[in-house]
């Protein structure tokens, strides 16, 4: 990951739990937009975290970012045949499911 870029993510998060308007985007050059600069970003040493930068360079997950920063078309066919499958799974509703408030933390029920 680039030095420069993990400095700036760690002082940025450095009060997340104190700073309700904190963002960390996936892609911080064009975080309002629904495109594949994620996977350029990727290349280029900017993946969020280790995680999303070691896919980069594992030779088992490369070919897929390597392809899908070259052809913004093939990312938008891939994602849509994920989410079809996704769309497909047992969703949990009512008293079986709950959706958190904040990603980090259960809800809190008091009563």
């Amino acid at each position: 990951m680039n030095a420069k870029y993990a400095a700036e993510l760690r002082k940025l998060c450095a009060n997340y739990t104190k700073d309700a308007e904190m963002s960390a985007f996936n892609d911080v050059f064009t975080p309002g937009k629904f495109d594949n600069m994620y996977y350029k970003n990727l290349q280029n040493g900017y993946g969020l975290l280790e995680s999303d930068q070691a896919i980069a360079f594992d030779n088992r997950t490369r070919p897929f970012v390597d392809r899908y920063a070259a052809n913004e078309t093939a990312f938008f066919d891939a994602f849509a045949k994920a989410m079809e499958k996704f769309s497909e799974q047992r969703v949990k509703t009512e008293l079986n499911g709950d959706v958190r408030r904040r990603c980090d933390q259960y809800n809190d029920y008091k009563g």
